[in-house]
C-alpha cells in the first residue's frame, strides 16, 4: 500500500482555533448561508450589544438592596462588557483585511522547506493553540466560579432578561433565568476570547516569520552552487519577504491598535476596582471570584504585550544577521543592495496604541502600577472604609 503523506503545516493553522471560535462568536458568518446560520449571527450579536445595557440595568436597579461587594463585583464585570461590543465591532469591520493576510503568509511559507524551518513554523501552530486554550480555560474558570457563588449565595441577578423576568410563575422564572445567565456568561466569555488573543496570536506568526528571515539571511552567500546572479536574486527574496512582513505587521497593527488601547486604559479602573473589592469589601466567596477575575483581566493583554516586545528583541537580530552574513565576497551589486536592505531593518517592528504609547510589556506593567497606585490613593483617603462603616 502507498504510504500516505502527512499533512504540511502552515503559518495559517495558527489561526485556526481563532477562525472556529470567530464562528461560534457571530463575527465569522458560517457555509453555507442558510436562514439557520444567519439567525444564529443575528442573535450572537444582539447578545454582544445588549450585554453591558442588561448588565448596566440591573446594577441601577439593585444597587441599593445589595450589598457593596455585590455592587462591585458587577461594576468590575460590566466595565469588562462594556468594550465587548466595540471590540467585536472592530474586528468585524475589518475581518476581510485581518483574512488578508493568510495569503501572505502562504506566500512566505513556501520559501522554509528545511525540517527546522517546518519545526518553527509547527511550534507556532503549537503556540497559538495552546495560547487560545489556555485563556478559553482561565476565562471559563472565571464563568463558573461566577454562577456558583450567585447559586450558592443566593445573590441578585447578573443581568436583566426582559422576557424572562416577566414570568409570574416565580420557580419557572428563577430556573430559565439562571440557565439563560449561564448560557450568556459563557458565551461572552468566549467572545472575549478571541478578541483578546487575536493579537498576540497574529504578531506571534509574525516572529515566527521574522525568525526564519533571520536564518534566510545568515546563510546569504554560503551556498557554494549559486553563482553571482543566484546570490543576488536570494537577496532580492528576503528583501521582498520582509516587505510582506512589515505588511502583514501594518494590517494587523491599525486593527488591535484602537482596542488595545482601550484595554489598557479601562484595565487599569477594572483592577483597581477588584483590588477595593478584595481588600476591603469582598466575602470569602466573593474574593475568590475577584481574584479569578483579576487574573482574566491580566491576561486581556499580557499575551499581547508579551509577544509585541518579544518581536521587537527578534527584529533586532535581523540586521545582525545581515552584517554577519557572506556580504564580503559577493559582488558589487549585491554588496550595495545588502547596504539597502541593512538600513530599512534598523527600525524595530512596533505597535502604538493610537499613536500614544507602545504596546510592550513596560506599558503594561506601569498601567498595573497605575492601578496600584490608584488603589493606595484612594485607600489612604480612606474612600473604601468610609464607604464601609457607612453601609454597615
Amino acid at each position: 500500500m502507498k504510504k500516505l503523506r502527512k499533512p504540511e503545516i502552515k503559518t495559517n493553522d495558527s489561526f485556526t482555533w481563532l477562525l472556529r471560535n470567530w464562528e461560534l462568536t457571530g463575527i465569522k458568518l458560517l457555509h453555507p448561508y442558510k436562514f439557520l446560520n444567519l439567525l444564529h449571527i443575528v442573535f450572537s450579536w444582539i447578545l454582544i450589544v445588549l450585554s453591558p445595557i442588561s448588565m448596566g440595568t440591573v446594577i441601577f436597579n439593585t444597587m441599593g438592596d445589595t450589598s457593596m461587594t455585590v455592587t462591585l463585583t458587577s461594576l468590575q464585570a460590566s466595565l469588562n462588557a462594556l468594550l465587548l461590543p466595540f471590540r467585536t465591532l472592530v474586528i468585524a469591520i475589518n475581518f476581510k483585511r485581518l483574512r488578508s493576510v493568510e495569503q501572505i503568509f502562504e506566500n512566505l511559507d513556501q520559501f522554509y522547506v528545511r525540517e527546522e524551518e517546518r519545526l518553527e513554523i509547527k511550534n507556532c501552530e503549537k503556540t497559538c493553540r495552546s495560547l487560545f486554550f489556555t485563556c478559553s480555560i482561565l476565562y471559563n474558570i472565571y464563568g463558573v466560579s461566577t454562577w456558583l457563588v450567585a447559586l450558592f449565595a443566593h445573590n441578585h441577578d447578573i443581568f436583566w432578561l426582559i422576557f424572562i423576568d416577566w414570568i409570574p410563575y416565580q420557580p419557572l422564572r428563577h430556573c430559565l433565568h439562571f440557565l439563560s445567565e449561564v448560557v450568556m456568561i459563557h458565551f461572552l466569555l468566549q467572545a472575549s476570547v478571541s478578541s483578546d488573543t487575536f493579537p498576540a496570536i497574529y504578531i506571534r506568526a509574525l516572529r515566527t516569520h521574522i525568525k526564519l528571515l533571520t536564518g534566510r539571511v545568515s546563510r546569504l552567500g554560503t551556498n557554494s552552487v549559486f553563482n553571482d546572479e543566484q546570490n543576488f536574486r536570494e537577496l532580492v527574496a528576503c528583501i521582498s519577504s520582509h516587505q510582506q512582513i512589515l505588511q502583514v505587521a501594518d494590517i494587523v497593527g491599525s486593527i488591535f491598535s484602537l482596542t488595545i488601547f482601550l484595554q489598557l486604559a479601562f484595565g487599569a479602573a477594572i483592577l483597581c476596582v477588584c483590588m477595593l473589592n478584595i481588600f476591603i469589601f469582598a466575602d470569602t466567596m466573593h474574593k475568590v471570584t475577584t481574584i479569578v477575575y483579576y487574573l482574566v483581566v491580566l491576561m486581556q493583554t499580557v499575551p499581547s504585550c508579551y509577544q509585541a516586545s518579544m518581536l521587537e528583541a527578534d527584529c533586532a537580530k535581523l540586521p545582525d544577521a545581515i552584517f554577519h552574513c557572506n556580504w564580503m565576497d559577493m559582488d558589487k551589486r549585491f554588496r550595495k543592495l545588502i547596504i539597502y536592505f541593512l538600513h530599512h531593518t534598523q527600525t524595530e517592528i512596533t505597535f502604538t496604541g493610537v499613536k500614544l504609547f507602545r504596546i510592550n510589556l513596560s506599558t503594561n506593567l506601569s498601567i498595573a502600577k497605575f492601578s496600584f497606585t490608584l488603589y493606595t490613593f484612594m485607600n489612604e483617603m480612606g474612600f473604601g472604609k468610609n464607604v464601609k462603616e457607612r453601609l454597615e
